[in-house]
């Protein structure tokens, strides 16, 4: 069979040419929704992005080995992308709907089985199937490998646009998965030319069903609480139940306020404004509608600017408690609807309190307000005895290991940036920081509640005088010194969300969570030094055979799809750490670098008839240099940058497969085996980026150990080659 066709990809037949694009396009975008819903029923964290992706990327690996051997040329497009399009909607329909199957409650925090379980088998259902397309392309165009491969990269591109711009910030998952559906439909029926109209309403039936039924099942997953309202934004999926006064909103699925909640707003509040009872300036980041806002408000001279990511949430806060006092009318509050950091860097004022009222750091996101670079920019914007104070889920009485681990890593990260920090103890621990004096005795806080006449229901004397209480303190404090060498909580490092998903891990039992409960004792010999020296081994024990091999084709390709997946996902998190996260430009950062696979394989095509090794030693060296500069990236301030380092290096991953593969497939014709080795070592990528290598090893080392992941490869190639002539 014939590697390439002659001429350029306009020069493809529409029919051809539709099928594979129209691969990438529905791949990216069905796995965009996949985990979207995921994040919504799992509480997505990390963890979870980084087994849905890796069983994504196996199961694909897993399908284009498969197919290679087991083409079924009687099966045609447009019948097998009709299965694709209506299996999606049956595992759409059964993660929506997973907690009944085991047993769990609404918003009910779920195990890592359950999660390991539906992780693998709705990523695999749909994956896999995807796979075996990508080689079954290549059969029906007549083994053209690299125009599939490059027609796929563009399709991909093209669907990330459409998700995460267009669908995304207007649409919920099933109604985003709805009209893709209807438009992949009638662009297969219209290409196909089939007259059959069985197949087109049946799927239209199944998009009805998608976009109708989104609440009808939304409220089927929230019995049998009351389901008041839904609402998606660009960030979360909306969720607001009542059970009798108390309405309690949630973000994709996960509680973030009730209301009326005057024990958490009272706490969050008035701990820091009794330390300058006298504040003008007031910053609260996040957690004002729990009637955090109207406690603040209490203290005559303050003035609040008020910071919350979603401007839906407020919207939709203004909306359900129209009829309680939120505090978010008052003349002396100014709403600013952005990221909090993002805020905090921009803005000019100096303020006397900054109290960030936000979730306990489980996901990197949320990480971003516990780390040393963000404790040192408050300790900037407050004025000179100004008081910063947030506070951490805890328990009075026992304090977990890990637990303990998570409090310790932050107190110290806080300890390095401000002289005076005290902690008060209590189911929520409330850290106070400031470079003047803090005062948290028992006898000063009763004198300026009396003197204030505050008007509160928990926060009274007999609660501080219990929550005060010197054996509490005591036993707090020696817990926190208790940790020899913590880890410190930095963007580069992001210890504490990696500590936050032991402490949820070990709520439950299984292989995952005794996985996890390893991992921490782990040190940089057994994540960064054994895994070098593992490789080198394999390089010098593949370097023993004298014969030709299709291995040294065939390893980079494996070593690319590894390096990729990691460094796009360090090269995020760095972005999102150093400028804020805004949504929209996170997507593109993940088009970009399908644009740059799109453009990397188009030129390799255009010079397919004079490939050779020497171009495979160059791309490779290329990926040495990027990773090189790719380690300097967090301390980047630019957008450009980012943008720039995912371009090349998609462009170069693009290349390089094909490269790779025109090589490889002059000698044998295996279509699947170079998809699936890149496919293969994304898997790998995947499952050790966000869960291990990023919050163990941090992104200094990370880029290190890639740039020598590299650079060994591209020494065995040159010595192949050597060995070779």
């Amino acid at each position: 069979m014939p590697l390439l066709r002659s001429g350029h990809c306009r020069g493809l037949e529409l029919k051809t040419s539709f099928w594979p694009f129209l691969l990438g396009f529905l791949a990216t975008c069905f796995q965009i929704i996949i985990l979207r819903e995921f994040e919504v029923r799992f509480q997505g964290n990390e963890l979870v992005y980084g087994l849905v992706l890796a069983f994504w990327l196996l199961g694909g690996g897993l399908g284009s080995l498969l197919a290679e051997k087991r083409f079924q040329a009687k099966i045609s497009p447009a019948a097998f992308y009709s299965g694709i399009i209506i299996i999606t909607a049956v595992l759409l329909i059964l993660l929506r709907l997973s907690r009944f199957f085991f047993g769990l409650l609404p918003a009910e925090m779920t195990g890592p089985g359950p999660l390991l379980l539906t992780s693998w088998f709705i990523s695999f259902a749909l994956s896999l199937p995807l796979g075996v397309l990508f080689v079954f392309n290549v059969f029906w165009q007549q083994g053209q490998l690299v125009a599939v491969y490059q027609l796929e990269s563009l399709g991909a591109a093209a669907g990330g646009l459409l998700v995460y711009l267009v669908l995304t910030p207007r649409l919920s998952s099933w109604q985003a998965a709805a009209l893709i559906i209807l438009l992949a439909a009638l662009a297969v029926s219209l290409v196909s030319g089939s007259r059959k109209m069985a197949a087109p309403f049946l799927i239209f039936l199944v998009a009805a069903g998608l976009w109708f039924g989104d609440r009808l099942t939304e409220r089927i997953y929230w019995k049998p609480l009351q389901l008041v309202e839904v609402r998606d934004s660009p960030y979360a999926r909306l969720q607001v139940v009542r059970t009798g006064e108390l309405v309690s909103f949630y973000t994709n699925s996960s509680l973030a306020f009730n209301f009326p909640d005057p024990a958490s707003a009272e706490e969050a509040i008035h701990f820091a404004f009794l330390q300058r009872p006298e504040a003008v300036r007031l910053l609260l980041v996040g957690g004002g509608l729990n009637g955090a806002l109207a406690q603040a408000l209490q203290y005559p001279r303050v003035r609040v600017d008020y910071v919350e990511l979603d401007p839906a949430l407020v919207k939709l806060a203004i909306q359900v408690l129209d009829s309680w006092t939120t505090g978010l009318n008052d003349p002396r509050v100014t709403i600013h609807l952005q990221d909090g950091r993002k805020f905090l860097q921009a803005t000019g004022n100096r303020y006397d309190l900054i109290i960030c009222n936000l979730p306990e750091p489980a996901t990197a996101q949320v990480n971003r307000f516990y780390t040393v670079e963000f404790f040192s920019q408050v300790r900037e914007k407050l004025s000179e005895n100004g008081v910063f104070s947030f506070l951490l889920p805890s328990s009075e009485s026992y304090l977990s290991p890990q637990r303990t681990l998570l409090l310790a890593s932050i107190y110290h990260s806080l300890k390095i940036i401000f002289p005076h920090v005290e902690v008060i103890p209590g189911d929520n621990n409330i850290m106070l920081a400031s470079a003047g004096p803090l005062d948290i005795s028992t006898e000063s806080l009763l004198e300026k509640l009396n003197r204030y006449q505050l008007k509160t229901v928990f926060f009274r004397p007999e609660f501080l005088r219990s929550r005060l209480h010197p054996i509490k303190r005591e036993y707090l404090r020696s817990s926190l010194m208790s940790v020899g060498r913590p880890r410190l909580n930095s963007d580069r490092l992001p210890v504490s969300y990696f500590y936050q998903t032991l402490i949820w891990s070990q709520q439950f039992h299984g292989p995952l969570s005794q996985w996890l409960g390893r991992l921490q004792h782990l040190t940089v010999f057994w994540l960064f030094h054994l895994p070098l020296l593992l490789f080198l081994l394999v390089i010098l024990f593949l370097s023993l055979f004298r014969k030709k091999s299709g291995a040294i084709y065939l390893l980079p390709i494996t070593v690319m799809g590894f390096t990729t997946i990691v460094a796009e996902v360090a090269l995020i998190l760095a972005f999102q750490s150093r400028l804020g996260l805004v949504y929209s430009k996170i997507s593109l950062l993940f088009t970009t670098f399908m644009a740059g696979l799109f453009l990397g394989s188009s030129l390799a095509r255009r010079m397919s008839a004079s490939l050779s090794p020497r171009h495979l030693v160059a791309v490779q060296a290329g990926f040495v240099v990027l990773l090189a500069l790719a380690g300097l990236a967090p301390g980047a301030a630019t957008e450009p940058v980012f943008y720039g380092l995912l371009l090349v290096m998609g462009f170069l991953g693009g290349f390089l497969f094909v490269v790779s593969n025109v090589i490889y497939l002059q000698s044998r014709m295996r279509y699947g085996l170079g998809y699936s080795l890149d496919l293969f070592g994304s898997f790998l990528g995947a499952l050790l980026a966000t869960s291990v290598f990023i919050p163990l090893l941090g992104l200094a080392l990370l880029f290190s150990f890639l740039l020598l992941v590299n650079s060994f490869c591209l020494s065995f190639i040159l010595l192949r080659l050597y060995a070779l002539k």
